[in-house]
C-alpha cells in the first residue's frame, strides 16, 4: 500500500508476520512507479513486513524528503520492535545515513557510499552526474547518525567500494565491514535468493559475524560475477592469465562485464604497446555497444595514434 510520495520518493507499506519491519532503499537502477519496491520479492516469500522506500530516479534519497516519509510512516515504526534498515549502493548510503531518523536496530548495508559530493569523495566520480547541490547539502554520511548496529558488506578488492566502506566504519560506531571477496560493485548479488537473505538478516540481527563470515565465503565460492572480477583483478599484474579467464568464461560474462573487459584490456594492450590487438578488442567492445561514446572516443584516439606512428614510419 502507498502511504507516501513527492516528488523525490514514494513510501510503500507491506504488512507481514516478520518480527521485524524491513525498510528498504533501492539501487539506481529501478525506479518507484507507484507499487513496487526494492526487496519486494524477498519480503513477499518470506513474509516480511516492510516499508519499501524507492527513489523516483538516482537521488541519493534527499534528506528533506526523508523526513516527511518518517512522518507518514510513524505509526508503522512505532509499531516495529525492531526496525531493520537494509539496502545497495544508493540503498546502503540511506540505510546507514538514516539510521537515526529510523530509530534502527540493525543497519545492513551492500556497497554503500559516504558520500557522492565531488569534494568529499574525489576519488569515486562514478555519481557525480548525480549530486545535486540544492538536493544534496550536506549529505555526507555521519557520526550522529549512527543508531544500533551497522554491517556493510563490499568487495575488498573493490579499490573504491572499499574506501568508502572504510570511512563509513570509522565514522559510525558499532558498523563492522564483511568482506566477500570477487563480487566486484554487485555484492548485493549473491544473496539474493530467499534463503540466503534471510539467513544474512537472521545473522545481522544476533550480531553472529562467526556466521555471517561462513555466509559470506559460502556466497561467493559459486557467485555469477566471480570469474569475470578474478580477470579484472589480474590485468595489471598477470595479463595473460586474465585472456585465459576471459576463453574459458568469457561467454558467461554478463553483456556489461565482457565489454568493460573488452575495453579495459585494451587499455592494458595499449601500455603495453601492442595497439592493434587494443584496436580489435576496442571493434569487438563496440560491436557488443554500438555506439558508445567512451568505446567510440577511445577508437578515435587510436586510430589517430596509429596514423600518426604510421606517417613516422614512412618518413623514415
Amino acid at each position: 500500500m502507498l502511504i507516501y510520495s513527492d516528488e523525490n520518493l514514494e513510501v510503500i507499506h507491506r504488512p507481514g508476520s516478520s518480527p521485524f519491519l524491513l525498510v528498504t532503499f533501492n539501487e539506481m537502477e529501478i525506479e518507484a512507479n507507484g507499487s513496487r519496491y526494492w526487496g519486494q520479492r524477498l519480503c513477499d516469500k518470506a513474509d516480511i513486513a516492510a516499508l519499501g522506500i524507492i527513489s523516483r530516479r538516482p537521488n541519493w534519497f534527499p534528506a528533506a524528503s526523508i523526513v516527511k516519509a518518517v512522518e507518514a510512516a510513524a505509526p508503522i515504526l512505532k509499531a516495529a520492535p525492531e526496525r531493520i534498515l537494509y539496502g545497495h549502493s544508493q540503498g546502503g548510503y540511506a540505510a546507514l545515513r538514516y539510521r537515526r531518523r529510523f530509530d534502527a536496530t540493525t543497519a545492513i548495508a551492500f556497497c554503500p557510499q559516504v558520500s557522492i559530493d565531488p569534494k568529499s569523495v574525489p576519488y569515486d566520480n562514478r555519481f557525480a552526474r548525480y549530486f545535486s547541490p540544492e538536493l544534496h547539502a550536506n549529505m555526507g554520511i555521519s557520526p550522529d547518525q549512527a543508531a544500533g548496529r551497522g554491517f556493510i558488506f563490499h568487495d575488498p578488492f573493490h579499490a573504491i567500494d572499499r574506501r568508502h566502506a572504510k570511512r563509513i566504519a570509522e565514522l559510525q560506531e558499532d558498523t563492522h565491514l564483511v568482506p566477500v571477496h570477487m563480487t566486484g560493485h554487485g555484492t548485493v548479488r549473491v544473496f539474493s535468493t530467499t534463503e540466503r537473505a534471510v539467513a544474512l538478516i537472521k545473522a545481522c540481527r544476533s550480531n553472529d559475524r562467526v556466521r555471517l563470515g561462513k555466509l559470506a565465503r559460502a556466497a561467493r565460492i559459486n557467485a555469477p560475477m566471480r570469474p569475470y572480477q578474478i580477470a579484472v583483478a589480474a590485468m595489471p599484474r598477470r595479463p595473460a592469465l586474465a585472456d585465459r579467464l576471459h576463453v574459458v568464461f568469457g561467454e558467461r560474462f554478463a553483456p556489461m562485464e565482457r565489454i568493460n573487459f573488452l575495453y579495459h584490456r585494451a587499455n592494458r594492450h595499449i601500455r603495453d604497446g601492442d595497439i592493434l590487438s587494443a584496436r580489435d578488442q576496442l571493434q569487438t567492445a563496440l560491436s557488443l555497444l554500438p555506439g558508445d561514446p567512451a568505446i567510440k572516443h577511445r577508437l578515435r584516439e587510436l586510430d589517430a595514434r596509429i596514423l600518426r606512428e604510421q606517417k613516422v614510419a614512412s618518413a623514415s
